[in-house]
């Protein structure tokens, strides 16, 4: 164990398929923890969730990153022993499979957690292992629907709209985590495991927390907190500009020559501006449109205000800001003209290209190796693979 690397020694066993699951258990293995994938025969479905290239999509490659991957028939006769033998030394297991599923394959928590009475035991799910929609699928989009972000996200039609970004599964997953991570910590006093019941419902709420507190109040707007904030159309480009304070305001109205503002003092709080909000907008903007944004972040960076242009995810990628801070680590893929950029979580060591985290496993690459850890001889291995009870995943010639 260290700093660098603080769950070196915990086993983890992730049957989770997608990326809520796979994404928290990537990121145990980012911190050191020995994941072991155990995904179906013709991999997670994750694998092909997107243009596939070498086994992998973006999803599988950054899900799966610095596992070992066992691919392996869970409805077969012989992978309950192989299941129940990493099991028995595993400080954690997670799956992701609708409620009910876990426990028809046989490796439900109450038979798990018999084996090993240390056991974390996580399982992740749409709407959680209760209620009248526990067994409906549901992938983010579904819960974004469900808990009011998509009515809450309607755009300048009046439509509701859904984020590309897949935010209730990364929410899910952090969330995930930060369960795990705990558990793991009060397991060293007591050596006891627990039940995690981790859902996209229950993640999608908490990300939703502050505006769930507003809409329990009364009907919600769209309007701005403070004023006059907001995305502004410019010369060139658009500008996100953020106005909290009177002093804020008041600069503003020096940079945009809007003296007459800045003189009235009904203007003077938060609230009063709010009260006026539309003038205030159309005044702003208006002057805006007469030069681009990067003049106006220029302007506005230089006297304090918080602001910035709006880019889209190259540009992003391409700042020097995020090449300075080594945000990214770019990883190559066979069959990709280019590596994917993949961000570095915070409080861990840079991703580096080839080694164990770096690498991301393709369907049962590490099959032999993890059997052959639990004493199977080549022999055995071998009779398993020509029975299709595992397999390792091979390019088509």
């Amino acid at each position: 164990m260290s700093f660098e690397r603080p769950f070196e020694g915990i086993k983890v066993v992730d049957l989770s398929q997608g990326i809520a699951g796979p994404y928290c258990g990537m990121l145990l293995a980012q911190h050191g923890a020995d994941v072991i994938k155990v995904e179906p025969l013709h991999g997670d479905w994750a694998r092909v969730l997107g243009t596939a290239t070498s086994n992998h999509t973006e999803f599988s490659f950054i899900g799966s990153l610095g596992k070992r991957s066992l691919a392996i028939d869970l409805k077969s006769a012989e992978a309950r022993p192989i299941i129940d033998a990493l099991v028995a030394d595993a400080d954690v297991f997670m799956e992701g499979f609708r409620p009910g599923v876990i426990d028809r394959l046989g490796f439900g928590p109450e038979r798990m957690m018999a084996l090993n009475p240390g056991l974390i035991y996580t399982s992740t799910s749409g709407f959680g292992q209760t209620g009248p929609m526990r067994n409906k699928p549901a992938m983010d989009p579904v819960l974004q629907a469900f808990t009011g972000f998509m009515m809450d996200n309607k755009g300048e039609d009046g439509i509701p709209h859904r984020a590309n970004t897949i935010i209730n599964d990364m929410t899910t997953a952090l969330y995930g985590f930060q369960a795990i991570a705990p558990a793991l910590y009060a397991k060293r006093d007591d050596g006891r495991g627990r039940f995690i019941d981790i859902s996209l419902m229950r993640g999608a709420a908490n990300l939703s927390a502050i505006r769930l507190m507003s809409a329990s109040q009364g009907p919600l707007d769209r309007m701005p907190r403070t004023a006059p904030s907001g995305i502004f159309r410019t010369g060139e480009g658009w500008l996100q500009l953020v106005i909290l304070q009177d002093k804020d305001f008041l600069k503003l109205c020096d940079l945009l020559n809007l003296d007459d503002l800045g003189r009235d003092e009904s203007l003077l709080g938060n609230e009063n501006r709010l009260a006026q909000v539309e003038m205030l907008l159309d005044r702003v903007e208006t002057v805006l449109l007469t030069k681009p944004a990067a003049y106006w972040r220029d302007l506005f960076t230089e006297a304090g205000l918080q602001n910035e242009m709006l880019q889209d995810f190259q540009e992003f990628l391409n700042h020097p800001q995020v090449a300075e801070t080594e945000l990214f680590s770019w990883l190559s893929v066979d069959g990709l003209d280019s590596p994917w950029p993949i961000p570095n979580p915070p409080g861990i060591q840079k991703i580096e290209a080839g080694t164990p985290t770096g690498s991301s496993p393709v369907t049962g690459q590490h099959t032999d190796e993890v059997l052959a850890e639990l004493g199977y001889d080549t022999g055995a291995i071998a009779s398993l693979h020509e029975r299709d009870v595992v397999t390792t995943w091979t390019a088509a010639a």
